[in-house]
């Protein structure tokens, strides 16, 4: 009689082996996947936050720039500022002087009737202080009024060159009546007449009046005031020209 050597509690325990064998193979991979994915994923998170980091060291060299550059900006702007100011005083002492605010405005009035640039230039330039200037001398007329009778008068100038005369408005009494001499305090007209000349120049306002001629290479200028009564006063020199 033969015996088997089968033994079910065997086959129970292998079974039971290989079921255990599979668990711990199912969770060795399952560590090692879910490890994997563990490091994966903290490198991903460490490589986001290093580009996070870098995003925001440039936006904060981008906005270091930008003040420096709004600081550079708001110094030139209040340097130009200065300037200005400096300018704009230098422009108003400029033309505090009557004269210089004269000439100004007359340089400007020609360059918009459309006098060329260059010619006034070369005009100004060409200007120089008066030389071999005569010395002063003095002269008389009496003014012509409506009310005057007497002969004509003319201040004769360097010996007949020019000559001066001119007429006014007439002074009136306490009583309103006109007298024949000039009232200074009014308009009055004076012509001056060069020899050999049908031209008259005329200069009217009130006096004290200014007036220049050119004639022969000579710059002749005069200075009209009131004189004795019914006298006008031409103080004139001349000097060389240009």
């Amino acid at each position: 009689m033969s015996f088997s050597s089968y033994n079910p509690n065997d086959r129970y325990r292998q079974r039971t082996a290989q079921r255990a064998s599979r668990m711990a193979t199912f969770f060795f991979l399952f560590l090692v996947i879910f490890g994997c994915g563990y490091w994966v994923g903290g490198m991903r998170f460490q490589q986001n936050i290093y580009i996070l980091q870098e995003e925001k060291r440039i936006l904060n060299e981008g906005s270091e720039l930008t003040q420096g550059e709004m600081i550079d900006l708001r110094a030139e702007a209040q340097t130009a500022n200065v300037r200005l100011e400096q300018l704009k005083a230098s422009y108003e002492e400029l033309l505090s002087d009557g004269p210089m605010r004269d000439i100004v405005t007359l340089v400007r009035k020609q360059v918009d009737q459309g006098v060329d640039v260059e010619r006034l230039k070369s005009v100004i330039l060409s200007a120089r202080p008066p030389q071999n200037c005569s010395d002063p001398e003095s002269r008389r007329f009496v003014a012509i009024t409506p009310v005057y009778k007497g002969p004509s008068s003319v201040a004769s100038i360097n010996g007949g060159v020019i000559s001066v005369f001119g007429q006014g408005v007439s002074s009136k009494n306490s009583n309103g009546k006109r007298e024949a001499w000039f009232d200074p305090a009014q308009p009055i007209s004076v012509m001056f007449k060069a020899k050999g000349s049908a031209k008259v120049e005329t200069k009217k306002g009130v006096l004290p009046l200014h007036h220049s001629m050119i004639i022969k290479g000579k710059e002749y200028r005069f200075t009209i005031t009131a004189g004795a009564k019914s006298f006008v006063k031409v103080t004139f020199d001349h000097c060389d020209y240009p």
